[in-house]
């Protein structure tokens, strides 16, 4: 039976995809960083296994007897040296294909640093002479909810530097599906999809959402500054508040819109809409 390592396990998208595969004709390895916290994945074809990208020693046993690898990496500031170190312990145990979950917008030349990051690991994985597929989603509507842009709502307002610009979003479901699919079927050698929803302006979202819900929602654009003020009262580290700036700043700049028909071509239906997104989880956003 073929082997699959799914990293970051319990991540958004990863979560997602060793849920997919629960019930597939595949040993999954679903690598965390405590498995004593993964316990609840652990079922039928699903193993854990402790894989620490702060701890190389993890890499050998973890990626033992796979076959392929869907690689997530957590938001670090060394992810490029771990995608190389990671890359070529693959490349010695035999690994046959990584798909890489990397980013829209990605560039080794970007001013932000997540995007630059995104495109120094993508030419590492290019380079690691095992057959790769790299997956380019857009935002993920989850961060409204439950991530970044979530800790920046309150008093009926959605508050990012971000301007009026169109941000591509695109639901972490349609991205796990989509990368479910490329781990179980045969193609896509050494390619690489843009996974984009629909791009929206946060004024646009907060309409949605309004309507939807029945709750007056504003949009304030605001200066990095209070932005980062914001931040810093969420605990958020320094290191962390000037990557996601950098990130907010590539959304201003335009350099986050977007539309292929990648996705669509991946699960087989059109990418789900915010609307659908909102309706979905309007219990939340009430």
């Amino acid at each position: 039976m073929n082997t699959i390592l799914v990293t970051c396990a319990t991540s958004t998208i990863g979560s997602r995809v060793v849920n997919n595969l629960k019930n597939a004709h595949v040993h999954v390895r679903a690598g965390v960083r405590n498995k004593r916290k993964a316990k609840a994945i652990s079922v039928a074809n699903i193993e854990v296994v402790e894989l620490d990208f702060e701890k190389p020693a993890t890499y050998s046993s973890a990626l033992e007897g796979v076959e392929k690898v869907f690689f997530i990496l957590p938001v670090i500031p060394n992810q490029v040296e771990i995608a190389r170190d990671f890359a070529k312990v693959a490349k010695e145990k035999g690994v046959k294909k990584i798909i890489l979950l990397s980013g829209l917008g990605a560039d080794i030349k970007s001013s932000s640093d997540i995007l630059r990051w995104h495109g120094e690991k993508e030419k590492v994985i290019r380079k690691s002479g095992i057959s790769y597929t790299i997956l380019r989603p857009g935002n993920f509507m989850q961060n409204y909810i439950s991530g970044c842009y979530s800790k920046m709502c309150g008093n009926g307002k959605l508050m990012l530097p971000q301007g009026d610009a169109k941000i591509n979003q695109v639901d972490a479901d349609d991205i796990a599906q989509a990368a479910t699919n490329v781990l179980m079927n045969f193609g896509h050698k050494d390619r690489i999809y843009n996974l984009t929803g629909y791009s929206y302006t946060n004024m646009e979202i907060v309409d949605l959402i309004s309507n939807i819900t029945g709750k007056k929602i504003e949009y304030e654009d605001i200066s990095e500054e209070i932005a980062r003020t914001k931040m810093q009262q969420c605990k958020v580290g320094d290191w962390m508040i000037d990557v996601m700036l950098g990130l907010q700043r590539a959304c201003r700049e335009g350099l986050m819109e977007a539309y292929s028909l990648d996705l669509k071509n991946l699960i087989g239906k059109g990418p789900t809409t915010f609307a659908e997104f909102a309706l979905r989880h309007k219990a939340i956003f009430s």
